[in-house]
């Protein structure tokens, strides 16, 4: 246990028991006598190995029957990842029926192919947790439709918004990232095995049927030509999940801005035994975003180094595929992690009303100056306006609110009187189309989860 990832202590908060297994010394072993079995099983059904033969490496391709022990001596004298696989295969097996494992596979047929059915196992957990995560985002968007609160821009109070409509927003991107995985079966769950170099020559006659049959097996899609050195399924994986980690993160992110004691609007849930600090007994910290946030820009630096495989030589280059075996499950894992935990978060997430109508009328109704200059303009000029409302909202000469200073303005009270600008100062008349944004979500949404698959069957 090096990292804080598979750390006895800290995982917790760092990666999920459902992929833990998938990721583990056992689970990617598993994946890599799941291809060997589905190879033996069409190639004994082909006549290409024996029939015997196919049914012993099928049935002693499990994790728990070869002798782990033996693969380890084997890695260390040979140094190569695959050839203990097939020298424990063989061992298991009765007499020279295991023999014919392996036959006509090269190495990264098998690892790149059990790299996909990992991929898999994590993009359900995933897929799982950020419809969770969807669902909790929609149910807030709702409950707080009418909720009027200050829209920031620049970090500054601008226009108002409504909460739902920042949770709309929310929503909205990541039911895009939720179309992205969805998009996986067709380009990213796909079958490699194309021989040493790409041409299946070790197939034989049967290469076609064999390579048909074994992504049949798999419930793999057949790509028409070999991907050896052509990484961009995998750096889809990766920039898939960066950009999901974008989203999650933002949500995060946001939660913390929101939370600050200045502002106030938004907690994230904390149990009655959470230290907030050790030195100040009044903090509440908003761990769990700042963690999500950190995992989320790890996430994305594994996106860039996905890309970075890119760029290989020739029909086999293991400088890129090597660089796989940490980057695809470190991303998985932080990803599936920081989706269950902002889930978490956003199911519990404390929204504080009074606080928001506290910092909506903070400015003394400076949040509707656009308001006023657009009324204002139609009577003396957009520009003309917008200089005057410059001035009095920058005005430090008194302590008079903005509508305040409104009245007291000539160049105002000439074109408009005191009830026509009162009669602006309503925040729920301008807010455009922040509460028809939440329904038109609400509808994007339900609309493109009619195609969501089953996650546990994807």
């Amino acid at each position: 246990m090096t990292t804080i990832i598979d750390s006895g202590f800290f995982r917790k908060n760092w990666s999920v028991p459902a992929l833990e297994k998938v990721f583990s010394d056992e689970g990617r072993i598993q994946s890599w006598l799941d291809v060997e079995a589905a190879l033996a099983r069409v190639q004994g059904r082909l006549g290409v190995i024996p029939a015997d033969a196919a049914q012993e490496i099928d049935a002693h391709c499990k994790v728990e029957k070869i002798d782990l022990q033996l693969f380890k001596e084997t890695l260390a004298k040979t140094g190569h990842m695959i050839m203990p696989v097939l020298k424990c295969v063989q061992a298991a097996c009765p007499g020279k029926l295991g023999e014919f494992v392996h036959f006509g596979a090269t190495t990264q047929d098998i690892m790149d192919t059990g790299e996909i059915l990992q991929i898999r196992q994590a993009s359900r957990y995933i897929l799982k947790e950020t419809l969770r995560l969807e669902k909790a985002i929609l149910d807030k968007a709702k409950k707080f439709q009418y909720t009027v609160m200050a829209g920031r821009t620049h970090g500054q109070q601008g226009l108002p918004i409504t909460m739902g409509f920042k949770f709309a927003t929310w929503a909205a991107e990541l039911r895009r990232d939720i179309e992205r995985i969805k998009a996986f079966p067709d380009r990213v769950f796909v079958l490699m095995l194309f021989g040493a170099v790409g041409t299946k020559a070790g197939y034989g006659s049967r290469a076609a049927e064999t390579v048909e049959g074994v992504a049949r097996e798999l419930g793999l899609k057949q790509l028409p030509i070999c991907w050896a050195t052509s990484r961009d399924v995998l750096a889809e994986y990766l920039t898939t999940l960066g950009i999901l980690a974008g989203t999650i993160g933002r949500i995060a992110n946001e939660v913390i801005a929101c939370s600050t004691s200045e502002v106030g609007e938004l907690r994230e849930p904390m149990s009655s035994t959470t230290v907030g600090s050790s030195t100040m007994p009044h903090k509440r910290n908003p761990a769990s975003c700042e963690t999500i946030v950190a995992q989320c820009r790890i996430v994305q630096s594994y996106a860039y180094l996905g890309m970075q495989t890119q760029i290989s030589e020739h029909e086999r280059d293991p400088r890129m595929w090597r660089i796989d075996l940490v980057d695809i499950p470190n991303a998985s894992m932080l990803a599936a992690r920081a989706v269950t935990a902002t889930a978490d978060v956003v199911e519990g997430l404390e929204i504080d009303e009074r606080n928001i109508e506290r910092n909506l009328n903070l400015l003394g109704g400076l949040l509707l100056s656009e308001a006023v200059m657009l009324v204002l303009g139609k009577r003396i000029g957009k520009n003309t306006a917008h200089h005057l409302l410059h001035e009095l909202a920058l005005d430090q000469s008194d302590d008079k609110t903005f509508i305040e200073r409104l009245h007291d303005c000539k160049q105002v009270t000439d074109v408009l009187t005191h009830e026509e600008i009162d009669a602006i100062f309503d925040y729920s008349k301008y807010l455009g189309s922040a509460t028809e944004d939440v329904d038109a979500v609400v509808e994007y949404c339900t609309r493109l989860a009619q195609t969501d698959p089953v996650p546990e069957e994807f």
